[in-house]
């Protein structure tokens, strides 16, 4: 699974990066992350999950093959 982040996650993982372990939905993923690394626990509660250019819930079923986009809150105008 292709793994892409964007904004303050990169302070926490690469850009871009694949993960091999099998992961069935988000909560699995966010997951897997806070393994690889903690600190990013709190920002990974809050942000949103894309494939195939749309948003996604915790019930998709994601598929070993997915480009997944993870996208934190912002703001501003």
């Amino acid at each position: 699974m292709k793994i892409h982040v964007y904004a303050g996650l990169k302070d926490y993982f690469q850009p871009e990066f694949e993960l091999r372990e099998e992961i069935a939905n988000t909560d699995e993923l966010r997951a897997v992350l806070v393994q690889i690394n903690g600190n990013a626990g709190p920002l990974l509660s809050t942000c949103r999950f894309a494939v195939e250019e749309g948003f996604i819930d915790k019930n998709f079923k994601l598929n070993a093959h997915d480009t997944v986009v993870i996208i934190p809150p912002s703001s501003g105008g």
